[in-house]
């Protein structure tokens, strides 16, 4: 059997979709926000930019906004490189998402999931 890798994250949107073409490939961009507290109970922050491709981009345009909460699926995650505005540089987990489920509550206050998977 082969090597593989199943990453899950959930948690809220940073901002809103970044959609671009990349050929005839449509892309939304935008990063989820995964935290937790470390042993001393300081709060902890891992962002982690969710790609989504073509007919999923389309999903995320529509649906994903900044706040929003998300669980993304994705069978593969690497590292990336930035710069933020104070030009400082940063690291991130960029993953390519097979799977988006929309978590967040619909407007009558009963809670509302949607799962879209390509």
């Amino acid at each position: 059997m082969g090597s593989s890798i199943n990453i899950q994250v959930t948690g809220y949107v940073g901002s809103d979709p970044q959609v671009r073409q990349v050929g005839e490939q449509s892309v939304a961009s935008f990063s989820v926000a995964v935290s937790r507290k470390n042993r001393n109970g300081e709060k902890q922050t891992l962002w982690v930019r969710v790609n989504c491709w073509n007919r999923l981009s389309e999903v995320a345009q529509q649906f994903v906004k900044k706040g929003s909460l998300v669980q993304a699926s994705s069978d593969w995650l690497r590292p990336s490189a930035w710069t933020d505005q104070s030009g400082t540089p940063q690291a991130s987990l960029d993953m390519d998402a097979n799977r988006l489920v929309l978590l967040d509550r619909v407007e009558n206050g009963a809670h509302g999931e949607e799962e879209v998977e390509f």
